[in-house]
């Protein structure tokens, strides 16, 4: 099958896509409150009224469509480096890529708190595990290529 074909065929529902959006969306909101104080000491009494609060949940929903986008594009990475029958739907694949996207975020999170980093700190760890993941899915590839 074409790497074409692979790629029309992997199809996404709304409801799964704001769940993965919405799903990681709290981590980075931890990661903001842990590592963003200066931020957050803007915050005034009642979060609801607070313009600077919905500032915070709309950078951390931005920084979540980013990390989903990236988890499609390791997604099609793996899709089309993927010779094997049961992963022709990608939805094996893209599950796969969402559970150990938690987990680099988790990691990011706990070693960053205890190292005493900042957030960009966070975010450049965070960001990096998931490019070296398609860096070295590419890599491994390219060597069963050969």
């Amino acid at each position: 099958m074409s790497n074409i074909v692979k790629l029309f065929r992997f199809k996404l529902s709304y409801p799964k896509i704001l769940l993965s959006i919405f799903g990681q969306a709290h981590y980075f909101l931890i990661a903001i409150f842990l590592f963003k104080h200066d931020l957050i000491d803007e915050l005034d009494s009642p979060l609801l009224l607070d313009f600077d609060f919905y500032f915070i949940l709309l950078l951390s929903v931005l920084f979540s469509i980013t990390w989903f986008l990236m988890n499609m594009s390791l997604t099609t990475v793996l899709l089309f480096l993927s010779h094997d029958r049961k992963y022709e739907d990608g939805s094996t694949i893209f599950i796969n890529t969402m559970f150990y996207s938690i987990a680099y975020l988790t990691i990011s999170l706990v070693l960053n708190y205890f190292m005493g980093l900042e957030f960009k700190h966070f975010v450049i760890f965070a960001y990096s595990c998931l490019a070296l993941k398609v860096v070295w899915n590419v890599f491994k590839g390219i060597l069963k290529a050969y």
